[in-house]
């Protein structure tokens, strides 16, 4: 039914293309990401760790993410609709109605002026929150990180977006929640966003983005307050360093009037051994999370403290075909992992990725 739906808005949008004037865009995107890891601990086969929803699976091979995504854009509107399947969303969205747990993207948008770079955006959107996305093509490293598993890859409401020039982009949005799509109705405006990108030249961007309101830890909903900010170094046309901090407060959900936090931190250098082919990138990762609220290890009381690292070669023969390859080692204070059966600290891990992206734009 939905892919037969999808067909059907393809259909109307390329008959509207045909009338359309020349300066509108259509685009259709195509991608999927197959996989296979090799876990050293042997956790179990359906998911490598609690924490993690994006190449879940250990010591087999699956699809993470097989999207299909429409937009459309001229002067004044825009729209764009995507659906997916694969073991992203089977995790990320388990919370959702069964009937929206494959919808990627929703949301229509209204420009106000001609003269001025003014949107109106509502429905499921891409998140203002993290540099990485679900599409893997898209970000420097093979695998994502633990810092962008733990915060939200979608958001539901309005967003009001301003780009004066080159260098300044600001957004505001109203949310139905930490990376929900269904709420009750009393949520909906609970939840705000912003977000201020600078980048003053083509070598250097910075950005920060913003939360503040009501999460649902189970039981009741408590307030969280949420900081993200990261910068991309162009340090060299054939090198890139990455550098975030993202950093969190929320009300304890046990003891009143007391005040919860968390800390992640990380570090990316990519260098393109041959641009537009080869390229290979190094991680590092620190997950500081004192009071558990993003995980809590098997040991009752202990501190969900994580240290990431990675190093993934990447190779595109084609444009459209990526072949990526990834050695990645996690190692906690505390038992978070599954080793033979037993908590374990440690879990070293190598991936396979395949990358394959159809983009039609019109």
């Amino acid at each position: 039914m939905k892919f037969t739906f999808l067909i059907l808005l393809a259909v109307h949008l390329i008959q509207f293309k045909t009338v359309a004037q020349s300066k509108d865009t259509f685009a259709v995107q195509l991608y999927t990401e197959t996989y296979a890891t090799i876990v050293d601990s042997k956790p179990p086969a359906e998911r490598r760790s609690g924490f993690i929803y994006n190449y879940p699976r250990a010591n087999s091979a699956g699809i993470n993410i097989s999207l299909a995504r429409l937009y459309y854009q001229k002067s004044h509107f825009r729209t764009a609709v995507g659906i997916m399947a694969g073991d992203y969303p089977k995790l990320n969205l388990a919370a959702e109605p069964k009937s929206i747990r494959n919808l990627y993207e929703a949301s229509v948008g209204y420009r106000f002026t001609r003269s001025e770079e003014v949107w109106l955006d509502a429905g499921v959107l891409p998140s203002h929150i993290g540099l990485e996305t679900v599409i893997g093509k898209d970000n420097n490293t093979a695998t994502r990180s633990i810092t962008a598993d733990n915060s939200p890859y979608f958001e539901t409401g309005l967003r009001l977006s301003y780009r004066p020039n080159n260098h300044w982009y600001f957004a505001m949005l109203a949310l139905n929640g930490w990376q929900t799509i269904s709420t009750p109705a009393d949520q909906f405006g609970a939840s705000w966003g912003a977000q201020v990108t600078y980048t003053p030249t083509a070598k250097i961007l910075i950005n920060n983005s913003s939360f503040i309101g009501k999460v649902f830890n189970g039981t009741k909903y408590i307030t969280r307050m949420y900081s993200n900010l990261y910068s991309v170094l162009n340090l060299h046309p054939k090198s890139t360093l990455i550098l975030g901090w993202d950093f969190g407060l929320q009300d304890d959900p046990v003891a009143s009037n007391k005040i919860i936090h968390w800390n992640m931190l990380q570090g990316a250098f990519q260098y393109k051994i041959k641009p537009g082919a080869w390229s290979a990138t190094a991680r590092f990762e620190q997950v500081l999370d004192p009071q558990r609220i993003l995980y809590q290890p098997a040991t009752p009381g202990s501190a969900f403290h994580l240290s990431h690292a990675s190093v993934n070669i990447d190779w595109t023969p084609v444009k459209q075909f990526m072949i990526r390859a990834e050695i990645n080692l996690q190692k906690s204070a505390s038992p978070v992992f599954i080793s033979n059966g037993n908590p374990g600290k440690k879990q070293l891990a190598g991936f396979l990725i395949l990358c394959y992206q159809f983009l039609y734009n019109q």
